[in-house]
Order: structure tokens, then sequence, then C-alpha cells
């Protein structure tokens, strides 16, 4: 049988699945992570490394703090992991903050001051 996307597509889309499950479900008791969303997964060919973009629906929340917590919660996520899903080995684990949705914010309101000005 053969799979119409790479292993490591698949990979990212099952940590992406069972990171996000932990995070909704309260397994990371750390308190700085409660408002994280993981947005993105990337992991790499060989599977060791995987590169896990997070973002934040609480917008005072401090994404510093946030990543801190994450990186603290990484022996835990990977220890679940290992015993949730059929791999050999579970890639090492890095978080990455997302701000894509705040870049994408900024250029909605500088697109809208550049209308008003036209406008006014």
């Amino acid at each position: 049988m053969s799979h119409s996307y790479k292993r490591s597509a698949r990979i990212s889309d099952l940590l992406i699945k069972e990171i996000s499950e932990m995070l909704v479900r309260g397994r990371i008791k750390d308190p700085r992570v409660l408002s994280a969303s993981i947005t993105a997964v990337r992991v790499s060919d060989d599977m060791s490394y995987a590169k896990v973009f997070f973002t934040s629906f609480d917008e005072n929340s401090d994404t510093r703090e946030m990543l801190e917590g994450l990186r603290n919660a990484t022996g835990y996520i990977r220890g679940v992991l290992s015993r949730k899903l059929r791999i050999k080995k579970i890639p090492n684990i890095e978080f990455e903050y997302d701000g894509f949705l705040e870049k994408r914010a900024r250029m909605d309101e500088l697109i809208k001051g550049l209308s008003d000005e036209q406008d006014g």
C-alpha cells in the first residue's frame, strides 16, 4: 500500500493531534500553558526532530512564559507520546511561538488605516 504523502507529514499530523489533546484535556498541569494552542508541527525527514509551533488564544498571556512552560513539559509530552504512538523513536521536540496571527492582525490594521486615509 503506497501513501500519498511522506511519513514525516503523517507523524506531524499525529503529533499535532496528540499534543493538542494533552493541552485541551489539561494533562499538562503547568498553568503557563493553559491558553496554548498547537498550530503546526514540522518533523525532519529522518524523524529525529520535531518543531512544534504554538500560539495563544488569550491575548493577555505571556508567550515567553508559555514557551518556558512547554519546554518544561517536553519530557512529559515525549513520555506520553512514546506510550500512545506506535513509532520506534519519538522525535526530539522543540517549541516555537507562531506569531502568524499577530502579524496578520497588524497587517489588517495597516490596510484598514490606509483605507481610512483614502476615504477621509
